[in-house]
């Protein structure tokens, strides 16, 4: 479902990696899922497979989204430059 040839060709980089670590003070698990994508814009990447996946997706009713965020990361340095310099000398 979240293949590019599904998605109008939005394409990301996921990775998801799964963690438990014991118990919490009232007894349930503390355990979860942590999601991570890549993609050079959110809107026409994550946004857009999110979506199909919102309404078609069976696992959607056993999950519990806690929190989201979204970061912009510079590209690399050029030789003799620094990461950013396209950002702030613009």
């Amino acid at each position: 479902m979240a293949a590019p040839s599904s998605n109008g060709g939005a394409t990301m980089l996921r990775r998801s990696f799964s963690y438990h670590d014991g118990l919490r003070p009232d007894g349930a698990p503390d355990a979860g899922l942590l999601f991570v994508a890549w993609q050079a814009d959110p809107t026409t990447g994550f946004i857009q497979v999110q979506r199909k996946l919102d309404g078609a997706d069976g696992l959607t009713r056993f999950l519990r989204h806690e929190s989201s965020a979204v970061f912009a990361v510079p590209g690399g340095a050029d030789p003799g430059g620094y990461v950013g310099r396209s950002l702030l000398e613009a």
